[in-house]
């Protein structure tokens, strides 16, 4: 261990490989204490979760440690934005300088390449050619026949198609459909051959969603994607609960429903299967399944928790599942069964198995079931409400060298929330270490909340909010991320500040977020108006974003139909949910937020919290604690002198850069 040390220090440290590769390099201590804590913990099949704050270099500290550690390392993103980032960027980077002979491999979603199956599936099919006609078709195909020879299969050489394509969706692989190791076609799938390259890599960079929809399906041997790894790093490791609670658990609409019935014709005439018999048990599945999914008309789009089954739709369910066994039941006790044949009849039982825990007779509190409305279609959903024990039996039981890192993780000090949620306790321990923050946040900081401002929930607050904005905007000069918990408030407040101040305003929806961002760096004086997708993984620095204004403390909706359950399973194991579960997830949400200001150790800015309850309420002072040492102010006037203050030693830092 002591060789590799002295290795790591002379990458990291004052005058190793990175002072003499980069302009300006600066070592950072906290860098070097992560990259050996993180080689331990690969090294010796630990688990650990480390807190490593903005500015930290965790990206390079985490792929030094995974290229000395001699073992396949999976990495795992919060994106496929950073997932691509840290691919393009940062392992070519380390590849050149540091580690020349590192194989690595980049892992895409099976939903991102064709499937030469459906693809001839969807050919046997006119009237979908004819349904899905467009400008693409034959864009598409002439694609198709070009990827077999020379190309990957991947949906990014199609540069041109619309996330919205529906072709797409016809052809690509996905789970539902794939014949495994039973395919014909196993040796020429796209999805296979990136595997191949994996298997052949030191570091495999996968995203979160990546991970937990394969730790999902990897016991079924339907839909595996990342080859078998020795030890993995998860970055922005908040975000993991999130992924696997959507992959994790079930999710049923009536295009669902459609679709497998469509399927199933087909394959019944490509089977040149007498389908006569078949179409009572499908006409069955389609009727009633139209008719249930019309008893949740009425749902709205912020989706309703189902806590109770009536006696209409049990009917209606029972109906669906005896005709889905049914089908499956027929579609095995045929004298030939084709591989697309076995699929359909495993399709039939799975949805049957779904639609009886998504509208179960007694729920058992494992799951949140609920549904929403996306669009016109209503979708059913059952998911986890505590993803620990699968995390544990899928993963830890299985990789023991495990480490979550991210720059909030802990809250209050510690890692118990996140420990809570991940499924971490005695049986399966992690070492832990929060490191310091390379940033004088006392100095490059500050912290404003106004002396006169209504709760949250008061009647007047959205009107005193613009008015705090607009006057707070007045004097930074713009410059600002204003944040918020709703779109319902950041539309309202955006509507009363505009035109009240002189610089340029942009609103989260009213063009694509790349855009938005590109226009608020190129716009001096911009201000960016947003709600939750811009709360983190959003890189601004210098001084076109010297401030971030949050309307209040980002508390989850207990309306939410997941956050719900979770509170109700937690009050039944008699834990109080407030402080163990409600205050730590909004703590790190907060964080996240104000964390797109200070990126640099020259950024400069002004913290803005207009929730009067972080001075007034017991529980605000675990969100002050978490702030580091930003210092408060409560007049106005106190943020003009903060930008009119000479700081001799942040423009010391600034000419270092």
């Amino acid at each position: 261990m002591q060789d590799y040390a002295k290795k790591i220090y002379s990458i990291l440290g004052p005058g190793g490989i990175l002072a003499r590769s980069i302009l300006g390099y600066e070592h950072r201590e906290q860098q070097i204490v992560m990259a050996l804590e993180v080689f331990k913990a690969l090294e010796s099949d630990d688990r650990l979760v480390i807190e490593a704050p903005t500015g930290t270099g965790k990206t390079l500290a985490y792929l030094i440690a995974a290229a000395l550690c001699r073992k396949r390392v999976a990495i795992s993103t919060g994106t496929k934005n950073l997932q691509e980032q840290l691919f393009y960027k940062d392992v070519p980077f380390v590849k050149k300088v540091i580690f020349r002979g590192l194989k690595t491999a980049l892992l895409k979603g099976r939903g991102n390449f064709v499937c030469h199956s459906q693809f001839r599936r969807f050919l046997r099919q006119p009237h979908l050619l004819v349904s899905n006609n467009n400008n693409f078709a034959e864009e598409i195909l002439n694609w198709y026949r070009a990827t077999r020879k020379t190309g990957q299969g991947d949906r990014a050489e199609l540069e041109n198609l619309p996330d919205d394509n529906n072709i797409w969706p016809e052809i690509c692989s996905n789970t539902e459909t794939c014949l495994g190791k039973r395919c014909p076609d196993k040796d020429e799938c796209f999805v296979n051959k990136m595997r191949a390259r994996a298997l052949e890599s030191d570091l495999m960079i996968v995203n979160h969603h990546l991970l937990a929809s394969d730790l999902a399906i990897r016991e079924s041997g339907f839909g595996e994607v990342i080859p078998r790894y020795e030890a993995l790093i998860i970055d922005e490791a908040h975000g993991l609960e999130d992924a696997a609670t959507q992959h994790f658990g079930f999710h049923m609409s009536f295009f669902k429903l459609a679709r497998f019935i469509r399927d199933t014709r087909s394959e019944l005439k490509e089977s040149k299967v007498d389908e006569e018999k078949f179409q009572k048990a499908l006409n069955a599945v389609e009727e009633r399944g139209r008719g249930l999914f019309g008893l949740f008309s009425e749902i709205g789009p912020l989706g309703e928790r189902i806590e109770s089954v009536d006696p209409e739709t049990i009917e209606t369910r029972n109906l669906i599942c005896e005709n889905l066994d049914r089908l499956a039941a027929m579609v095995r006790n045929l004298s030939h069964v084709s591989e697309e044949l076995r699929t359909v009849a495993r399709r039939a039982h799975e949805m049957s198995f779904e639609l009886r825990t998504i509208l179960s007779d007694e729920p058992t509190g494992d799951y949140a079931c609920w549904a929403e409305r996306r669009d016109r279609n209503v979708m059913l959903h059952a998911s986890p409400v505590d993803i620990g024990p699968m995390v544990r039996s899928r993963l830890y039981e299985k990789v023991p060298a495990v480490v979550f890192t991210s720059a909030t993780l802990s809250s209050g000090g510690n890692f118990d929330y996140f420990k809570s949620r991940l499924g971490l306790d005695d049986e399966f321990p992690a070492s832990e270490f929060i490191l310091d923050s390379p940033f004088d946040y006392a100095r490059q900081t500050m912290l404003y909340i106004p002396k006169s401002i209504p709760e949250p929930n008061s009647p007047g607050f959205t009107d005193a909010m613009a008015t705090n904005v607009t006057e707070i905007l007045k004097r930074t000069s713009g410059r600002a991320f204003v944040l918020f918990t709703s779109y319902r408030n950041m539309e309202a407040v955006h509507r009363k500040v505009d035109g009240s101040v002189p610089f340029p305003l942009l609103i989260q929806g009213s063009k694509p977020k790349t855009y938005l961002l590109r226009e608020f760096r190129e716009n001096p004086g911009s201000v960016l108006f947003a709600t939750a997708s811009f709360w983190e993984g959003v890189d601004v620095q210098g001084e076109a974003l010297s401030c971030v204004i949050i309307d209040r403390l980002p508390f989850a909706s207990p309306n939410d139909p997941i956050v719900s359950a979770r509170l109700a399973k937690l009050r039944k194991q008699n834990n109080e949910p407030f402080y163990s579960f409600q205050v730590p997830m909004a703590v790190i949400a907060l964080k996240q937020g104000l964390g797109r200001l200070i990126r640099t150790r020259s950024d400069r800015g002004v913290l803005c919290i207009l929730d009067s309850r972080i001075l007034t309420k017991p529980y605000g002072r675990i969100f002050l604690r978490s702030l580091y040492s930003s210092p408060l102010y409560r007049d106005p006037r106190d943020i003009e002198t903060f930008f009119s203050q000479k700081d001799d030693s942040t423009e010391a830092v600034a000419e270092e850069q």
